[in-house]
């Protein structure tokens, strides 16, 4: 008796949880842009020299966003943390990265075109680009940036 109630129960959440993403995907609309098609912007003060092109989702709202984020050679970027967790893929370019709240570039791990990292949600991370890179990252919004270091921030030194 006690295992089949737990199966009806395993089966009620199951049910609840393939409701609940069925019904988040249903507004969802097919969609498909061309690599020439993408249009790049300036990232803004907290990352300057840097480019964004959002994908797919509202970066202001609770929702998944992909996103593609371009340095370019030699960009160094210091302790900071996001919200949500990031999924990252690197397309293009060499990064370097690391997890900490000091920049040590002892620690800094390089990684390559094709290679995928996670950084969880509120790790502090830094590194450089080592060469112009191009890299495609899906973390939930809304989006925020909060250096370790509020000197750091390059958007409080203009």
């Amino acid at each position: 008796m006690k295992i089949q109630h737990l199966l009806l129960q395993a089966g009620i959440v199951l049910a609840g949880t393939v409701a609940t993403c069925v019904s988040s995907y249903a507004e969802d609309t097919y969609s498909l842009t061309a690599a020439a098609d993408l249009k790049w912007a300036d990232t803004g003060p907290q990352f300057p020299n840097t480019h964004v092109v959002i994908l797919d989702g509202d970066p202001g709202k609770p929702n998944v966003v992909a996103l593609r984020w371009r340095c370019p050679a030699h960009y160094k970027f210091l302790p900071h943390t996001h919200p949500g967790t990031e999924r990252v893929t690197v397309l293009s370019g060499t990064i370097l990265v690391a997890i900490g709240e000091r920049y040590d570039a002892a620690k800094l791990t390089q990684v390559g075109p094709g290679a995928h990292f996670v950084i969880p949600a509120k790790a502090p991370h830094y590194g450089e680009c080592i060469d112009e890179t191009v890299l495609e990252i899906h973390t939930p919004g809304p989006l925020g940036t909060t250096y370790v270091n509020p000197t750091d921030d390059p958007s409080k030194k203009m």
